[in-house]
């Protein structure tokens, strides 16, 4: 009896994008491109958001994992509520990651475990101060980070940017300053990629996640970081 055909997860980016993103994050630590997600997906993940935000499924967004999660209202004013593939936009998504896992790891030798997500909900004003997603010394778990944007339309104006620097020691400008216009998507490393959200003038809808290892410390299956 032959075997079981392995299921392949689903393009989401396609080879040439795939391999423009790898670039990216092997020569300066991040790569952005614009409509990367069709307008169907966004579309459909935009309403389930918008569902969820409905139905009071958003939590305040906090700073922090583990016992060091708080809320930080001067550092970060937004909402979020994570994915948890029971809808078909958002299997979509993750299906894409899954992929997009595989790639890096064939090309970086990343050694990325898994992917985790939430949509986050920026009222007017909201912002997220300068960070890093992951901290270089510690336990090592968030690996490469990867945003993508939900909106409807952004015009000039609109605010909401992503500010990103090089390193964590440059306190200069930004080397980049992204809008959040549908379907962008923006990838980046970590532990080294400083960024922040520019408060926005209107309401503000993306996606953000990251692509994990699995540190088994203490031969503990992924403990708490």
């Amino acid at each position: 009896m032959p075997a079981p055909a392995e299921i392949l997860p689903r393009p989401l980016f396609g080879a040439n994008l795939e391999a423009a993103l790898v670039e990216g994050l092997a020569e300066r630590g991040w790569a952005a491109a614009e409509h990367a997600l069709d307008a169907e997906l966004v579309a459909a993940l935009r309403a389930r958001a918008q569902t969820l935000h409905a139905r009071d499924a958003f939590d305040a967004g906090r700073v922090g994992r583990g016992d060091r999660l708080t809320g930080a209202p001067r550092i970060r004013r937004a909402e979020i509520a994570w994915l948890d593939g029971q809808d078909a936009a958002e299997r979509r998504l993750l299906d894409g990651a899954e992929a997009l896992r595989q790639t890096l790891n064939r090309e970086l030798f990343l050694g990325l475990f898994e992917f985790e997500s939430h949509f986050a909900h920026y009222p007017q004003g909201g912002f997220y101060r300068r960070h890093l997603d992951a901290f270089a010394g510690g336990v090592k778990s968030r690996v490469v980070s990867v945003v993508a944007y939900l909106n409807e339309r952004w015009e000039d104006g609109d605010g909401g940017e992503l500010a990103m620097w090089t390193n964590p020691d440059d306190m200069g400008e930004p080397v980049a300053l992204i809008a959040p216009r549908p379907g962008t998507l923006v990838v980046m490393l970590s532990e080294r990629i400083p960024h922040e959200v520019r408060p926005a003038a209107r309401e503000r809808w993306s996606l953000a996640g990251w692509f994990r290892v699995n540190p088994g410390v203490g031969g503990v299956l992924d403990p708490a970081a």
